[in-house]
């Protein structure tokens, strides 16, 4: 009732306020409004600007810490003596292994804080310290490429060699022509076949070739390789190859591996166990027996004497010894 009456009350004054009265009441309700919302925007802004500058302080920390421990892996790198233990794959012009060198490569940079020096074309050489470490990244680069590849591959046109511009040029040299490349490993993929090789042997060669199409951009699915697989197969494993096709669902690359090699061992087994019981069955030849000794120089000359004189010697009472080849009369 209270509240009730000062309404009221507020009501009838300002009904009787003259129209002047009325414009200043207004203008200076305008004024308070416009004094509240400036000071909300000021709390606003100072909000934002403690938010921001927290924000900094912290990324600065941060920038420092990441600093700190690139510059740490950096002096690690540094101190790699011989990158071959890290990456064991040197590159020449008819290497197979290009795909499995570069995640090597890749991994070993990306481990030291250095793969924009492989993947950036931003030039800092101005920088001495990113300089130094680009050199560290070349030699490890020349460390793991044979002298003839690394002719290849240095522009001595652009001036000093970086590691992005033989990176660039090892590249070139391996996914360069990708389409005719494509075209000729595509055809050797699809018409290899077993031969003499072991099931181990055959089926890497096979994987090999297949990552090297998928690294020029045409990848070979499961289903594809595993079908090549089979058909590239000796006939020896021709029943093997059928049971496979049949299977539902179908089986993976390294599952039709794993069923060949096991495959080849049994044969293996099979082939050897044969021979063996031959072997324990033959009979042994009887020893022939061994000759007599000869007789001594000593004992026929006595029997000799015997022979010539020993008749009238003993008066013919005993036999004379026989006489042998090779003694004299």
């Amino acid at each position: 009732m209270a509240d009730d009456a000062a309404q009221r009350a507020l009501v009838a004054r300002v009904a009787a306020f003259t129209p002047e009265e009325r414009r200043e009441a207004a203008r200076q309700e305008a004024e308070r409004l416009e004094a509240a919302r400036l000071e909300t925007e000021c709390q606003e802004a100072a909000r934002l600007e403690a938010t921001r500058r927290a924000e900094e302080e912290r990324a600065l920390v941060l920038t420092e810490q990441a600093a700190a421990a690139t510059s740490a892996l950096h002096a690690q790198a540094m101190a790699i003596l011989n990158v071959k233990a890290l990456v064991p794959i040197v590159l020449d012009f008819s290497s197979p292994h290009y795909n499995r060198w570069r995640g090597l490569f890749m991994n070993t940079l990306e481990r030291y804080a250095l793969a924009d020096h492989v993947l950036s074309d931003a030039d800092l050489s101005d920088d001495p310290s990113w300089k130094h470490m680009d050199a560290t990244v070349l030699s490890w680069l020349y460390g793991t490429i044979n002298p003839e590849l690394l002719e290849a591959v240095m522009n001595r046109e652009d001036g000093p060699p970086t590691a992005r511009i033989v990176w660039l040029g090892l590249e070139q040299q391996f996914i360069g022509n990708k389409e005719t490349r494509a075209l000729l490993l595509d055809a050797e993929f699809h018409t290899f076949v077993q031969g003499d090789l072991t099931i181990d042997d055959y089926c890497r060669r096979l994987k090999t070739m297949a990552d090297q199409v998928a690294d020029l951009g045409e990848p070979v699915r499961n289903r594809t390789l595993v079908l090549n697989t089979l058909r590239g197969l000796n006939d020896r494993f021709s029943y093997l190859a059928a049971l496979i096709q049949r299977q539902r669902p179908f089986p993976s690359f390294d599952a039709v591996r794993s069923d060949l090699r096991l495959t080849e061992i049994t044969m293996k087994a099979k082939q050897s166990s044969p021979a063996q019981a031959f072997a324990a069955s033959t009979p042994r030849a009887p020893t022939p027996p061994s000759a007599p000794p000869p007789a001594s120089n000593g004992g026929s000359g006595g029997r000799n004497r015997t022979r010539r004189g020993g008749a009238k010697k003993n008066g013919g009472g005993g036999p004379s010894a026989p006489w042998s080849p090779g003694q004299p009369s």
